[in-house]
């Protein structure tokens, strides 16, 4: 049995003991061997997941998305709606511990405390703004302008970049080859636009 992450977001401004009493009506932890499906286009379940150990993939066409560890949400798209196809398939990296919250269970927590449902509105919210996001970033032009918007996307306020999970999935995520993603990062170091200290990179404003 793995401690429950701290800083999953449905609960928070709970305290300890009012997140515990939540929790103590939620099913038992689940295992999964690495490699094996968790979710696919056919079959899913109602219910948010929660990654308590070990790490699981999003891909969409073989493609990895995202990779993500303990405290990491995902299945929100699977809620709330009469879509009968997941729309990513999420597989387990590693051997993972991960816990389901499912519809019935979220509808019970969020009219008992409200506070679960305005966390939950304000997750959605969150996805939408990284939605257009992502969009933006497709739409924004070549590779150059992509890879620029993106990286302004995961700046903070003294323009350093923080890419969570290396070139290769930024590659990926951007739909750009390896070699094309390193040329557009040095036509935009040479046009001023950013500074690449090794492999630390600053967005100039």
């Amino acid at each position: 049995m793995y401690n429950f992450p701290e800083d999953v977001f449905l609960f928070r401004g709970l305290s300890h003991t009012e997140r515990a009493s939540l929790l103590a009506e939620a099913p038992p932890p689940e295992h999964f061997e690495k490699g094996s499906i968790i979710y696919s286009a056919e079959r899913f379940r109602r219910a948010i997941g929660v990654v308590l150990r070990g790490e699981v993939l999003i891909l969409r066409d073989a493609a990895v998305l995202n990779r993500l560890e303990a405290g990491a949400v995902f299945g929100a798209a699977a809620l709330y709606g009469q879509d009968t196809r997941y729309v990513t398939e999420v597989r387990a990296a590693t051997a993972a511990e991960l816990r389901f919250f499912d519809e019935s269970l979220l509808n019970d927590w969020m009219r008992r405390d409200f506070r679960v449902a305005e966390n939950y509105i304000g997750f959605l919210s969150d996805r939408i703004r990284f939605l257009n996001q992502r969009i933006a970033a497709f739409t924004a032009g070549n590779a150059e302008d992509r890879l620029l918007v993106h990286l302004r996307q995961h700046s903070d306020e003294n323009g350093l970049v923080t890419l969570p999970h290396g070139m290769s999935e930024l590659s990926r995520m951007l739909d750009i080859g390896r070699t094309s993603l390193y040329r557009s990062l040095d036509t935009l170091a040479a046009d001023g636009k950013i500074r690449r200290v090794g492999k630390t990179i600053y967005i100039n404003h």
